[in-house]
């Protein structure tokens, strides 16, 4: 899961998304919170941080309480599949602003993929 804000352009904005993920450690101190990007990442248009959750539980509690405490910062909300456009997109949740994505990020990561399959398919031919 992401949290972005869109006007990250000023020393307010970065502010809020600071107090935000603060908020969110001493809320949820058992969460993977990572460190603020505070450039474009990836398929994400703006600077972000990311939280990940582990149990139904957590995510019981956590978006709920995202979907009344995000203020004026856009989540989206994903799983990890490995199938990340898919993740990103038909499998997303977004609480606040849409942005829109970088979706040709996913281009690249989806070729390497193919790669790396048609690489093992040949390993696995010539260790048979």
């Amino acid at each position: 899961m992401s949290l972005e804000h869109d006007h990250m352009d000023n020393d307010h904005e970065v502010k809020v998304m600071k107090s935000m993920r603060q908020a969110i450690k001493d809320e949820f101190p058992e969460l993977a919170i990572y460190p603020i990007h505070d450039k474009p990442v990836g398929p994400h248009p703006l600077p972000m941080f990311e939280v990940d959750l582990f149990t139904p539980a957590q995510f019981g509690a956590f978006i709920p309480w995202l979907a009344i405490n995000h203020g004026p910062l856009s989540i989206l909300i994903h799983p990890n599949t490995g199938k990340s456009r898919l993740d990103h997109t038909q499998n997303a949740i977004w609480i606040g602003n849409t942005l829109d994505l970088k979706l040709d990020t996913f281009d690249k990561e989806e070729e390497m993929d193919e790669v790396a399959q048609r690489l093992e398919d040949v390993l696995r031919k010539n260790t048979s």
